[in-house]
Protein backbone atom coordinates (compact mmCIF):
# COMPACT_ATOMS: atom_id res chain seq x y z
CA UNK A 1 0.00 0.00 0.00
CA UNK A 2 1.42 3.70 -1.01
CA UNK A 3 0.77 4.75 2.73
CA UNK A 4 3.30 2.03 4.07
CA UNK A 5 6.15 3.07 1.11
CA UNK A 6 5.04 7.03 1.80
CA UNK A 7 5.52 6.48 6.04
CA UNK A 8 9.51 4.64 5.53
CA UNK A 9 10.23 7.34 3.19
CA UNK A 10 9.08 10.29 5.43
CA UNK A 11 11.09 8.33 8.52
CA UNK A 12 14.23 8.51 6.07
CA UNK A 13 13.97 11.79 5.27
CA UNK A 14 15.49 12.71 8.86
CA UNK A 15 17.89 10.11 8.52
CA UNK A 16 21.62 10.50 9.62
CA UNK A 17 24.48 7.77 10.52
CA UNK A 18 23.79 8.95 14.41
CA UNK A 19 20.26 8.13 14.08
CA UNK A 20 21.08 5.04 11.97
CA UNK A 21 23.04 3.51 14.65
CA UNK A 22 20.80 4.07 17.42
CA UNK A 23 17.96 2.30 14.99
CA UNK A 24 20.61 -0.58 14.99
CA UNK A 25 21.02 -0.72 18.29
CA UNK A 26 17.50 -1.21 19.15
CA UNK A 27 16.55 -3.49 16.86
CA UNK A 28 19.36 -5.95 18.63
CA UNK A 29 17.97 -5.21 21.85
CA UNK A 30 14.41 -5.72 20.90
CA UNK A 31 15.66 -9.14 19.66
CA UNK A 32 18.15 -11.74 19.78
CA UNK A 33 20.20 -9.77 22.59
CA UNK A 34 17.25 -8.71 24.61
CA UNK A 35 15.90 -12.67 24.85
CA UNK A 36 19.54 -13.60 25.86
CA UNK A 37 19.46 -11.03 28.32
CA UNK A 38 15.70 -11.83 29.24
CA UNK A 39 16.67 -15.71 29.47
CA UNK A 40 19.23 -15.53 31.56
CA UNK A 41 17.51 -13.02 34.24
CA UNK A 42 14.68 -15.86 33.95
CA UNK A 43 16.51 -18.76 34.52
CA UNK A 44 18.24 -17.09 37.55
CA UNK A 45 15.00 -16.01 39.06
CA UNK A 46 12.44 -18.75 37.94
CA UNK A 47 13.91 -21.65 35.63
CA UNK A 48 10.54 -22.78 34.61
CA UNK A 49 9.50 -19.25 33.10
CA UNK A 50 12.79 -19.47 31.60
CA UNK A 51 11.99 -22.44 29.66
CA UNK A 52 8.78 -21.43 28.78
CA UNK A 53 9.93 -17.81 28.09
CA UNK A 54 12.65 -19.59 25.73
CA UNK A 55 10.14 -22.49 23.84
CA UNK A 56 8.03 -19.48 23.27
CA UNK A 57 11.10 -17.49 21.85
CA UNK A 58 12.62 -20.07 19.64
CA UNK A 59 9.41 -21.46 18.26
CA UNK A 60 8.17 -18.20 17.28
CA UNK A 61 11.42 -17.31 15.43
CA UNK A 62 11.65 -20.61 13.63
CA UNK A 63 7.51 -20.47 12.91
CA UNK A 64 8.05 -16.50 11.68
CA UNK A 65 11.00 -18.01 9.28
CA UNK A 66 8.60 -20.49 7.71
CA UNK A 67 6.04 -17.69 7.01
CA UNK A 68 8.91 -15.79 5.87
CA UNK A 69 9.54 -18.35 3.35
CA UNK A 70 6.07 -19.47 2.70
CA UNK A 71 5.16 -16.13 1.81
CA UNK A 72 8.15 -14.55 0.43
CA UNK A 73 7.47 -10.83 0.35
CA UNK A 74 10.22 -8.63 -0.52
CA UNK A 75 11.71 -6.11 2.02
CA UNK A 76 11.04 -2.88 0.70
CA UNK A 77 13.61 -1.26 -0.38
CA UNK A 78 14.13 -4.39 -2.77
CA UNK A 79 10.68 -3.28 -4.44
CA UNK A 80 11.02 0.81 -4.08
CA UNK A 81 13.90 2.68 -5.52
CA UNK A 82 13.33 5.60 -3.20
CA UNK A 83 13.89 3.35 0.09
CA UNK A 84 17.23 2.68 1.38
CA UNK A 85 18.58 -0.30 2.85
CA UNK A 86 20.11 1.54 5.47
CA UNK A 87 21.96 -1.88 7.55
CA UNK A 88 22.50 -4.90 6.25
CA UNK A 89 20.06 -8.07 6.30
CA UNK A 90 19.10 -11.01 4.76
CA UNK A 91 15.23 -12.64 4.02
CA UNK A 92 12.18 -11.78 3.34
CA UNK A 93 9.86 -8.79 4.67
CA UNK A 94 6.98 -10.84 5.97
CA UNK A 95 5.80 -11.07 8.70
CA UNK A 96 8.77 -9.53 10.91
CA UNK A 97 10.70 -11.27 13.27
CA UNK A 98 12.15 -8.46 15.16
CA UNK A 99 8.23 -7.35 15.76
CA UNK A 100 7.39 -10.87 16.68
CA UNK A 101 10.53 -10.98 19.19
CA UNK A 102 10.20 -7.59 20.44
CA UNK A 103 6.41 -8.27 21.33
CA UNK A 104 7.06 -11.90 23.23
CA UNK A 105 10.43 -10.01 25.07
CA UNK A 106 7.78 -7.37 26.39
CA UNK A 107 4.85 -9.93 27.33
CA UNK A 108 6.49 -12.10 29.67
CA UNK A 109 8.69 -9.31 31.09
CA UNK A 110 5.52 -7.65 32.09
CA UNK A 111 3.93 -10.99 32.97
CA UNK A 112 6.93 -11.75 35.24
CA UNK A 113 6.83 -8.35 36.88
CA UNK A 114 3.14 -8.47 37.41
CA UNK A 115 3.54 -12.09 39.36
CA UNK A 116 6.27 -10.75 40.90
CA UNK A 117 5.06 -7.51 42.96
CA UNK A 118 2.50 -5.81 43.24
CA UNK A 119 3.89 -2.29 43.53
CA UNK A 120 2.39 -0.12 40.75
CA UNK A 121 5.97 1.69 40.47
CA UNK A 122 7.78 -1.39 39.66
CA UNK A 123 4.46 -2.39 37.24
CA UNK A 124 4.70 1.15 35.41
CA UNK A 125 7.98 0.90 34.77
CA UNK A 126 8.17 -2.90 33.10
CA UNK A 127 5.07 -1.72 31.37
CA UNK A 128 6.39 1.42 29.97
CA UNK A 129 9.73 0.40 29.44
CA UNK A 130 8.61 -2.37 27.05
CA UNK A 131 6.25 -0.24 25.79
CA UNK A 132 8.60 2.27 24.46
CA UNK A 133 11.04 -0.56 23.72
CA UNK A 134 8.26 -2.09 21.56
CA UNK A 135 7.25 0.71 19.41
CA UNK A 136 11.23 1.95 19.11
CA UNK A 137 12.14 -1.49 17.54
CA UNK A 138 8.59 -1.20 15.52
CA UNK A 139 9.89 2.07 13.90
CA UNK A 140 13.60 1.08 13.76
CA UNK A 141 12.39 -1.74 10.98
CA UNK A 142 10.72 0.86 9.26
CA UNK A 143 13.32 3.42 9.31
CA UNK A 144 15.93 1.18 8.48
CA UNK A 145 13.86 0.45 5.22
CA UNK A 146 13.83 -3.59 6.19
CA UNK A 147 9.84 -3.74 6.69
CA UNK A 148 6.28 -2.31 5.45
CA UNK A 149 3.97 -1.55 8.18
CA UNK A 150 2.01 -4.41 7.63
CA UNK A 151 5.01 -6.70 8.52
CA UNK A 152 5.24 -5.32 11.70
CA UNK A 153 1.95 -5.65 12.50
CA UNK A 154 1.32 -9.18 11.67
CA UNK A 155 4.93 -10.49 13.51
CA UNK A 156 3.54 -8.49 16.75
CA UNK A 157 0.11 -10.44 16.32
CA UNK A 158 2.11 -13.43 16.15
CA UNK A 159 4.07 -12.89 18.66
CA UNK A 160 1.25 -12.03 21.29
CA UNK A 161 -0.54 -15.03 20.83
CA UNK A 162 2.51 -17.08 20.89
CA UNK A 163 3.32 -15.20 24.14
CA UNK A 164 -0.05 -15.47 25.83
CA UNK A 165 -0.21 -19.24 24.75
CA UNK A 166 2.95 -19.65 26.72
CA UNK A 167 1.52 -17.55 30.00
CA UNK A 168 -2.09 -19.71 29.44
CA UNK A 169 0.01 -22.89 30.11
CA UNK A 170 1.86 -21.44 32.78
CA UNK A 171 -1.02 -19.82 34.46
CA UNK A 172 -2.73 -24.13 34.50
CA UNK A 173 0.16 -25.57 35.59
CA UNK A 174 0.36 -23.03 38.55
CA UNK A 175 -3.17 -22.89 39.05
CA UNK A 176 -3.32 -27.16 38.85
CA UNK A 177 -0.24 -27.05 41.51
CA UNK A 178 -2.45 -24.68 43.70
CA UNK A 179 -4.96 -27.21 43.74
CA UNK A 180 -3.20 -30.13 44.90
CA UNK A 181 -1.72 -28.15 47.93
Amino acid sequence: MQFEIDFIVALQSVASEGLTVFFEMISLLGSYLGFIILFLIFFILNRKLSYVFGVCFLGGVGLNYLLKWIIGRDRPYVTHPEIVNLTQTIGESMPSSHALCVVILSIFLCYFVFTATKKPLYRTLAATGMSILTLLTFVSRLYLGLHYLTDILVGAIIGAVIAFLGILWLEKRRAKHAEQK
